[in-house]
């Protein structure tokens, strides 16, 4: 395979945009809705289980430099059980693609072009995302740098803005109804976002060796992105108070009430611009992903033949998907992070697990090159 190399800060730039992305926008209200004033009690836990993760990881990653997480699994487990633990590892990434863009398209369809039918904006994006992820990460890469600042600065900017519509007593009392709202919003963000460090190891293969000092760097990029999702749920608690946890697009809100002179005023339209660019990196990162998943499993000399027909799947997938808000609640809040656990988290056990009991007792495998 003629795989592309990318430097440290351009996987540190993947990995920043995959944590966050659109999760800045979209996460705040319903972890809000469930943690209420707890929220940050609840991103510490489910960072922490993630940091967890990530260390496991990037201590693969030291055993097995240069190999994916298929490619060690297979010479840890053998090859037909990596290819059993994989199989809820893909179905889980079909589902996230789907999922992220019917979820930008439907913003758009209801908050900035009504008369539009959704499969207009699913079919663009898609299109948009295969085309980017065909062009390599490398490309990727160096274009999301850009991005990621421009999404970081507009959101930054609002909660600035929003200063003087702060008020710091709706951050009282930390925890109203106990601790038992703060851990389910812990399960919450943990399903939402924060169970997806282990998509690093498809990534980590694709840095330019000896990559000294990228696993500190990229624990800080983590953590980076734990206090920015803090900020962002604190933000929208000190403007809306009680009522933080019913604003779906929250961050949205914020800026739609900043009001400063005549000049700045109803500023929603760059949060908007934040959410679709975050989604389409998300989208982008995610496919590819997906992408090198069944390319490595099949051991195609061609890592491009699989982009388009996935990218159309997701898109029939998309055009197929609909779900009341109360379906959409309940896969949030109790299949999602169900799915993760068992798809993610549990194979990323195993294979240390049974790597760490092969070193043990002297069994541990050769890597395959």
């Amino acid at each position: 395979m003629n795989k592309q190399i990318i430097s440290q800060q351009q996987l540190i730039v993947l990995f920043f945009v995959y944590l966050t992305g659109s999760v800045i926008v979209n996460l705040p209200g319903p972890l809000i809705r469930f943690a209420h004033n707890g929220v940050w009690i609840s991103l510490l836990l489910s960072g922490a289980a993630a940091m967890i993760q990530l260390l496991l990881v990037l201590y693969l990653d030291k055993e097995y430099p240069g190999q994916s997480f298929i490619e060690y699994s297979q010479a840890v487990l053998g090859t037909w059980l990596a290819i059993a633990i994989v199989i809820p590892f893909i179905s889980l990434l079909f589902e996230m693609s789907t999922d992220i863009v019917h979820e930008v398209g439907k913003y758009v369809n209801s908050s900035l072009m009504r008369q539009t039918p959704q499969y207009i904006f699913d079919i663009l994006i898609f299109t948009t995302v295969a085309i980017t992820v065909r062009a390599g990460i490398e490309v990727m890469s160096r274009m999301f740098t850009i991005l990621i600042f421009v999404v970081m600065l507009f959101i930054i900017l609002t909660m600035l803005l929003s200063f003087p519509n702060y008020h710091s007593e709706f951050l009282l009392p930390v925890l109203p109804d106990g601790i038992k709202p703060v851990l389910h919003g812990a399960y919450l963000s943990y399903g939402f976002t924060h169970a997806e460090p282990v998509l690093l190891a498809l990534l980590l293969p694709f840095v330019r060796r000896p990559a000294q000092g990228l696993h500190k760097k990229l624990i800080i990029a983590f953590v980076i992105s734990v206090i920015t999702l803090i900020a962002v749920t604190i933000s929208t608690i000190l403007v809306f108070g009680p009522l933080a946890g019913d604003r779906k697009y929250s961050m949205v809100e914020v800026a739609r009430i900043i009001n400063v002179q005549p000049i700045i005023q109803r500023v929603e339209f760059i949060v908007g611009i934040a959410l679709i660019v975050g989604s389409y990196m998300k989208a982008c990162i995610t496919l590819f992903i997906l992408n090198q998943l069944i390319v490595r499993i099949c051991r195609l000399r061609d890592e491009k033949v699989f982009i388009l027909p996935l990218a159309f799947i997701n898109m029939i997938c998309a055009f197929i998907l609909q779900r009341s808000e109360t379906k959409l609640t309940e896969h949030i809040t109790v299949i999602l992070p169900i799915w993760k656990l068992t798809g993610f988290t549990i194979p990323l056990l195993l294979v240390v697990a049974i790597h760490l009991l092969k070193k043990r007792f002297g069994l541990k495998k050769t890597p395959t090159q």
